[in-house]
């Protein structure tokens, strides 16, 4: 309405699937999730569809299905507050929906401060102030398609070291970190006394599956009450060893009758010589993880940027991203991973694309299919955190490593809109795709 108030969206979505299914309808049905953003809406219809092409075959990449909905959910945002005459923040700060409201029917409250989270980034992009007509930002609420269930196991040995079993798999985004530092704060022990096994699954724990953004909150919790399994394992033996004496926890053991004694004290005493406890853990969907989403994937990430207006060539000068991850682990994986995730947002925004010349695909390798690189990076980048310890997972952590990049396409759009004062409708924004937008504003200025 006119005091910027939705009251109704709807969206028409045609994914193209390329030659065969693979995984394209979920991330389709994704998508449909996804696009309308965490906003109050009164009446809304979405109809999501696949397309199969003589093309290669789409399926799930970082984000599944997120940063396509997305982009035309806050492009519309902002060319809406462009007709209102709205500042395009007010108007979805009047609209986002708040800590514990319901975005979707029958699914877990958000669980997050998506106004907050804006404010702060805006601020760090200088909104508004003289450098906001090549501003550009964008919010989202994903529901985490992490199901969850797992596993894990604990084994404290009687030299007070510690094996973690867990079948996620480390693939470079640190949960082998991160686990292993659960372990050490729930057992109170060095993080240097905490070994993981994993990858063999004839040897590790079940576990769903390593994606989802899952792994830090899901995993997580199962490697929390596997701790606390062999903590209450421990107490149990020290129990018959003091024979029925008081038995407390203590940070890193037992105590009986004010005195320490580590796990591994109490596990020897009991074994006479060596010996083990091993703890158990699992998640299931129940209790904490009851409601479905497990966590909501918060994107809120912006850039600035410059165009070039003789040959359209657009580079962003800042990247500013909140991520709004409940508790922060470790906070330099999560830095890292919130930088990951806009970097291939800046990726699939400004350059990557399969290009076909008839049925033939001509940009195949990593040659001619231009992903970003160093030299590429913004020169300012601000990775700023939430934590406000509102997740399921340890210690009130969620998921994290989507949420970033799902807005940076919608961004980038919006601050070439800002700059050149029309909102390109096509990604990513190549040079010769600026380069007509402003060839066609100029011409139809001088009709």
């Amino acid at each position: 309405d006119k005091n910027g108030m939705i009251l109704a969206r709807e969206f028409d979505i045609v994914l193209n699937s390329g030659a065969y299914t693979d995984n394209s309808p979920l991330v389709n049905s994704k998508t449909a999730n996804r696009c309308f953003g965490p906003y109050r809406i009164p009446a809304l219809k979405v109809r999501s569809r696949s397309a199969f092409t003589n093309t290669v075959p789409a399926s799930s990449l970082r984000g599944f299905g997120a940063p396509q909905g997305n982009i035309g959910g806050e492009l519309q945002m902002d060319e809406a507050a462009k007709q209102l005459g709205i500042d395009p923040v007010e108007l979805r700060l009047r609209n986002l929906v708040g800590p514990g409201e319901v975005l979707i029917p029958g699914r877990r409250p958000l669980d997050a401060d998506l106004k907050e989270d804006l404010r702060c980034l805006v601020q760090s992009l200088g909104w508004p102030g003289t450098g906001a007509a090549t501003v550009g930002f964008g919010v989202s609420a994903s529901d985490a398609g992490a199901y969850p269930t797992s596993t894990a196991a604990v084994r404290i040995h009687s030299d007070n070291s510690i094996t973690l079993f867990t079948g996620s798999t480390e693939l470079g985004q640190g949960s082998r970190t991160v686990l292993s530092q659960i372990v050490a704060e729930e057992l109170g022990v060095p993080l240097d006394r905490v070994g993981t096994v994993g990858g063999d699954t004839g040897v590790v724990t079940y576990e769903r599956t390593t994606g989802a953004s899952r792994t830090t909150t899901v995993t997580g919790r199962a490697v929390q009450e596997a701790c606390r399994d062999a903590r209450r394992r421990v107490r149990d033996l020290a129990a018959q060893v003091f024979d029925r004496a008081r038995i407390e926890d203590a940070p890193a053991g037992v105590s009986v009758k004010g005195k320490e004694y580590s796990y591994g004290e109490v596990i020897e005493r009991w074994f006479g010589a060596g010996g083990e406890v091993l703890g158990h853990g699992a998640v299931r969907k129940a209790d904490g993880f009851a409601q479905m989403p497990p966590f909501w994937e918060i994107g809120c990430s912006g850039v600035t940027l410059t165009i070039d207006r003789e040959t359209g060539v657009v580079k962003i000068d800042k990247l500013a991203t909140v991520g709004d991850v409940g508790y922060a682990i470790n906070p330099a994986l999560v830095h890292g991973q919130e930088l990951g995730a806009a970097t291939m947002g800046m990726g699939a925004a400004l350059r990557e694309e399969l290009i076909y010349e008839g049925a033939q695909l001509v940009n195949s390798n990593v040659v001619d299919y231009r992903v970003p690189r160093f030299s590429d990076q913004p020169r300012e980048i601000d990775l700023m955190l939430a934590e406000r310890e509102d997740g399921a997972g340890p210690f009130g952590a969620k998921g994290a490593g989507e949420g970033a990049g799902n807005t940076i396409g919608s961004s980038v759009a919006a601050a070439i809109g800002r700059a050149i004062g029309v909102f390109p409708h096509e990604l990513p924004a190549t040079p010769e795709r600026v380069w007509r937008l402003l060839r066609d504003r100029d011409e139809r200025a001088r009709r």
